[in-house]
């Protein structure tokens, strides 16, 4: 017997149950989205090969999901929910993508994801100055190294633009 005061749950009630259930929605949902875009070849893929690809995987995933929390007796639903300080580093993560995507097209990219990286690694992640600014700087310019100049992908310059 459960110490949950409501007692076991229904496998439809189930918390990895209804996520395997949900995602599986998503991966057909994606996979509808991409039906009419051409899947190509190994070697010369369409524009539909990525999506197709990644719904099938999320379809499998969340089969498997979905048959665990099925199977698997349902824990007590008090560990669900991470305590206070967990949920604000989680609202403080979600702000700080919110305000990178707020801001990457003004500021530019470089400065905003290295702007980014400061505020997960530091207030987020709780590392030191050191390994914070070393990790933005690295992760920051070695991105826009491999987007902008090996893979030629147009990202916004922001305030340094000509």
């Amino acid at each position: 017997m459960t110490d949950d005061p409501i007692g076991p749950s229904p496998a439809w009630g189930r918390p990895d149950a209804l996520s395997g259930f949900a995602l599986l929605l998503v991966a057909v949902f994606a996979w509808a989205a991409a039906w009419p875009l051409p899947f190509g070849t190994l070697h010369q893929p369409g524009a539909g090969f990525l999506p197709k690809n990644l719904a099938i995987l999320v379809a499998v995933l969340a089969a498997a999901l979905l048959v665990r929390g099925a199977v698997v007796p349902a824990a007590s639903a008090r560990g669900l929910w991470p305590e206070r300080r967990g949920l604000l580093r989680v609202a403080l993560m979600l702000a700080a993508l919110l305000g990178y995507v707020c801001i990457l097209e003004p500021l530019g990219y470089v400065l905003t994801t290295a702007g980014l990286f400061v505020v997960l690694l530091r207030w987020v992640g709780r590392q030191s100055w050191p390994v914070t600014a070393a990790v933005a700087i690295l992760a920051a310019g070695g991105s826009y190294l491999l987007f902008a100049r090996w893979l030629l992908v147009s990202l916004p310059a922001g305030l340094w633009a000509p």
